[in-house]
């Protein structure tokens, strides 16, 4: 199965047949691809195949990277109420350390930085969470996909 994830192209053939044609170059059918696929979703090794969008390009200038100061014997359940918003992309824990209390973090995508701090100021009062500092971009230098094969 890991050969199949390292032979997946980064950008996903904008065809009318994309499964088939990477397939193809796997030496299996576009079919097998697909079942392959679902498998090791099933196994829980990929969460899914998607579409990437440029989101500067389709006119989403929000972009906040939130961290969030939880404590941790409610990281399971914030982390779970955060993930439900669909304006975020990233909901993930890191460890802390020293002057930094912040373990929980999230990507939050908006039309605009209003919009992303009213989803932010929901995400604070569903969860309850008060201690957090967003973090805006200002540029992006580079921006890729994880990708098995490189």
């Amino acid at each position: 199965m890991k050969s199949v994830l390292e032979a997946l192209p980064a950008d996903f053939p904008l065809i009318e047949r994309p499964y088939a044609a990477m397939a193809g170059t796997m030496g299996i059918t576009g079919g097998q691809l697909i079942g392959k696929l679902a498998l090791l979703k099933e196994k829980g090794i990929i969460r899914r195949v998607a579409a990437m969008a440029a989101h500067r390009a389709v006119s989403y200038e929000g972009n906040a990277m939130v961290v969030w100061n939880v404590p941790a014997e409610r990281i399971e359940e914030v982390g779970t109420i955060m993930a439900g918003f669909s304006e975020v992309s990233h909901c993930y824990e890191r460890g802390t350390s020293g002057y930094w209390p912040y373990s929980l973090y999230t990507m939050v995508h908006g039309k605009t930085r209003e919009a992303c701090a009213g989803v932010i100021d929901l995400m604070a009062s569903r969860s309850g969470i008060r201690d957090y500092r967003v973090l805006f971009s200002k540029r992006e230098f580079k921006k890729t996909s994880f990708s098995v094969g490189t």
